[in-house]
């Protein structure tokens, strides 16, 4: 499989409060909370909140246990913060790959915050979202918020900066212009505002993608340099924002949405353009090629032909067979092809439920927050494809929410049962290894301990004297191995052998069925989830009919009152 690149997507940005922005509303959209400001006394309200996957703070040391409090944290910043230019707090909006399953994603972004961040004394808020255009494309990012002030040891937030007096030439102050004071500067306390740092961070994010692709063997690789760095004529498209994007996602135009449409239709030219040139060269490359080949061939069937040895051609009835096979094989994957199962044909509730969700907003929905098992899958695209979760409904033999309900337990049942026997088998295993290199370190120095015990007296004392540094270290290397045999249990190491490959045979067919049943598991999830949906629609379609059937009610009796007062 070819290595795919990615260009990182990463947008570092200032909250301000002269711009009249506020960190309690940045911490409220990012975690699709409603979080009240107790600064200008607003209440934010998040409009989006089903693209949500998880949010979490993180604090450095000396940060008071209150602050993993969302609300508590941002109004600790924005009350701390008396100019009315203030700096509130850093923002970061960074893409992930699609590919990455919830749980791993988490992981991730964990381990690259602490590094980078928290472990520098920053407190950080972090949320990851996963959301869905009209195309049903994912958008896997996250967001991240961290503070601009260091954390006292009382707890306390500290200065951002420092007063540092301007010296001569030896060292002595510099009297000010009006001579009652001493030439200073202000200096940051700390480096999170140097220049390089987004470059350090998006760089670091982009190893960090790159490790963890490697790791689960997805064959992309994340490039953090810029078109202009890496000499490509590609221009990068502008940040939309979400006012824009909201209006984008309504199909209303706006001029950043405009001037992103031009941006690509200029980047596809420009590749088109390159594509083009590279398909000419390489057909002038090919010719040159062709023509060399040509050449040799002939002058080859020349010399052969003057040897009596000309080659034949391949017999026209081989080329028929080969015709032959090639329909055969169409016809077989034709005929392979599954008939429409016998459960569409009949009254099923849950592909009903499937098809008013497709008619009312023409794809499934995800669950989120409140589903573990869709969390450890990480193709997400093929568990909304409707096709596919027809299919699972068919093949399952789901005809009713009663029954999925039933499939569910079975399933948590089967999950929890391959889980509990791989974590059996997995410390099992881990013994046995263990066991097994520690005999084998073990093991040359037996014959010397034994010959040991097996001698009395001066004879054994002698033979200490010669060999008392392989019998320490037989002494030594006994303790591991005995605390890791069981009460009875004599040293085979091929029949330890044996248990381990038939312990990982099971272990990895328990393996398959654990994720057998996780996938499942998320299968059920999108299929609650999705009816909750669709039973809300059709709770507000059935108010909304009811409130039209009212006022024609009350029109029909104003109607009437009127007819019999003779107006």
């Amino acid at each position: 499989m070819s290595m795919r690149t990615k260009y990182a997507s990463t947008r570092f940005s200032i909250v301000k409060r002269s711009k009249g922005q506020s960190a309690v509303d940045a911490a409220s959209y990012i975690s699709r909370s409603v979080l009240v400001s107790e600064y200008d006394g607003k209440t934010y309200r998040p409009k989006y909140h089903e693209d949500l996957v998880h949010c979490e703070i993180n604090l450095p040391e000396y940060a008071p246990e209150e602050w993993l409090d969302r609300a508590v944290l941002w109004n600790s910043v924005e009350l701390n913060e008396k100019q009315k230019n203030a700096q509130l707090c850093r923002t970061l909006k960074a893409a992930l790959p699609n590919d990455w399953s919830y749980e791993l994603a988490e992981e991730t972004v964990r381990d690259y915050v602490q590094r980078n961040f928290v472990s520098k004394g920053m407190c950080a808020d972090w949320a990851i979202h996963d959301s869905v255009n009209q195309n049903g494309i994912h958008n896997l990012h996250f967001h991240l918020m961290l503070t601009l002030r260091p954390v006292e040891e009382n707890g306390k937030w500290g200065a951002k900066q420092r007063k540092e007096y301007i010296l001569d030439k030896d060292g002595n102050k510099i009297r000010n212009k009006s001579g009652r004071g001493f030439k200073s500067r202000a200096v940051d306390v700390n480096d999170w505002n140097e220049k390089g740092n987004s470059r350090k961070w998006r760089k670091d994010l982009t190893d960090t993608i790159n490790v963890v692709n490697d790791r689960i063997g997805l064959p992309e690789y994340w490039e953090h340099r810029s078109f202009k760095e890496l000499g490509l004529e590609q221009e990068p498209t502008r940040h939309l924002g979400p006012i824009a994007s909201a209006l984008e996602r309504k199909g209303i135009r706006t001029e950043k949405g405009d001037a992103n449409r031009a941006i690509m239709e200029h980047n596809q030219t420009l590749q088109r353009a390159r594509m083009f040139y590279d398909i000419a060269w390489n057909s002038v490359k090919n010719l040159e090629k062709w023509e060399q080949e040509k050449a040799a061939e002939a002058a080859k069937n020349a010399a052969e032909k003057k040897a009596g040895k000309m080659a034949g051609d391949i017999p026209a009835a081989q080329e028929g067979e080969a015709e032959q096979t090639a329909v055969g094989s169409i016809q077989k994957e034709t005929s392979g092809t599954k008939e429409v199962s016998v459960f569409a044909a009949m009254k099923n509730e849950v592909l009903e439920m499937l098809e008013c969700i497709l008619a009312a907003f023409g794809r499934l929905h995800l669950p989120l927050i409140q589903a573990p098992n869709l969390k450890k899958v990480s193709n997400r695209a093929a568990l909304m494809d409707i096709e596919n979760v027809r299919r699972f409904v068919e093949e399952k033999g789901i005809d009713s929410f009663e029954a999925l309900e039933t499939f569910a337990v079975q399933q948590e049942a089967s999950k929890k049962e391959a889980e509990e026997i791989c974590n059996r088998d997995g410390r099992e295993i881990r013994r046995l290894k263990e066991l097994s290199e520690a005999y084998a370190t073990y093991a040359p120095y037996i014959p010397i301990r034994n010959e040991y015990l097996q001698k009395k007296g001066i004879a054994q004392a002698v033979y200490h004297s010669q060999h008392k540094k392989e019998l320490e270290t037989a002494k030594e290397l006994r303790i591991p191995v005995y605390e890791l045999l069981r009460e009875g249990e004599k040293f085979t190491p091929k029949k330890w052998e044996a248990q381990i490959k038939e312990l990982t045979q099971e272990y990895e067919k328990q393996s398959r069925r654990y994720g057998r049943s996780t996938v499942n598991l998320a299968y059920v999830e999108l299929l609650r989830h999705n009816r909750k949906i669709d039973e809300r629609e059709q709770k507000n379609k059935d108010q909304s009919q009811s409130r039209q059937h009212e006022k024609m009610d009350r029109g029909q009796e104003q109607k009437k009152k009127r007819q019999e007062m003779g107006l």
